[in-house]
């Protein structure tokens, strides 16, 4: 297939306009209990809970400057259907920066279940990360478009940033998502909670292979 020809783009989103857009895919990708805990949004939306969110999210990318939101859109439309939030930590400990917070809109009970979930994430994640790392921060793509591709680019675009900055790899993933991320070198590394629907810590080793060049010298 010619590049021409492919049906999806993968592109950087830095504007307010591609972050809300990639927002309102992520809130019709997941699931009540996750809009609710992670994003402080309910179902269905009472009015400028999304709003709130998407500021939130667009102020982190203006303020942090290891922050890369990435997304795929559907060449012949013009729209995202998946997008990802990478984390960039090139120097020094890595695990406890940027560390995840509940929403300021979540209270009583589901504050207290958002605030143990973040919890043991952000303990797993100073664990398995004491120094720099690529961090894959959040990953969805629109139901109508599963199981085309869309996942495996924004995936290999950042297993490929990460093999040049020469640094491991980092996911809190789902057992749903586990496939994907294996098939791109990426192992379990352990639990960061029990039960049916525990996630996972997985990780992706630093590159073992130099990146070779330069010219011989010159016969005299």
């Amino acid at each position: 297939m010619a590049a021409s020809d492919a049906p999806f783009v993968l592109v950087r989103c830095t504007t307010k306009d591609e972050i809300a857009a990639l927002t309102r895919l992520q809130y019709d990708a997941f699931p009540p209990f996750i809009r609710k805990i992670f994003m402080g949004c309910s179902t269905p939306l009472i009015q400028d809970e999304l709003d709130v969110y998407i500021e939130r999210l667009v102020d982190e990318a203006n303020e942090h400057p290891n922050d890369v939101w990435i997304g795929v859109k559907d060449t012949e439309t013009g729209k995202f259907v998946a997008g990802s939030d990478w984390r960039v930590f090139t120097n020094g400990p890595g695990g406890d920066r940027n560390a995840d917070r509940p929403p300021d809109n979540v209270y009583g009970k589901e504050r207290e279940a958002c605030l143990g979930i973040l919890g043991n994430m952000n303990e797993a994640r100073r664990k398995h990360n004491p120094g720099p790392f690529v961090h894959l921060h959040i990953c969805f793509t629109d139901s109508a478009y599963r199981r085309r591709g869309a996942g495996a680019m924004m995936v290999k675009w950042g297993c490929d940033l990460a093999d040049q900055l020469f640094l491991p790899a980092y996911i809190e993933a789902s057992k749903e998502g586990n496939f994907l991320y294996k098939t791109h070198g990426f192992y379990e590394a352990g639990m960061i909670a029990e039960g049916e629907d525990g996630a996972v810590a997985m990780k992706r080793d630093v590159r073992s292979t130099p990146i070779m060049g330069g010219k011989a010298k010159l016969a005299t």
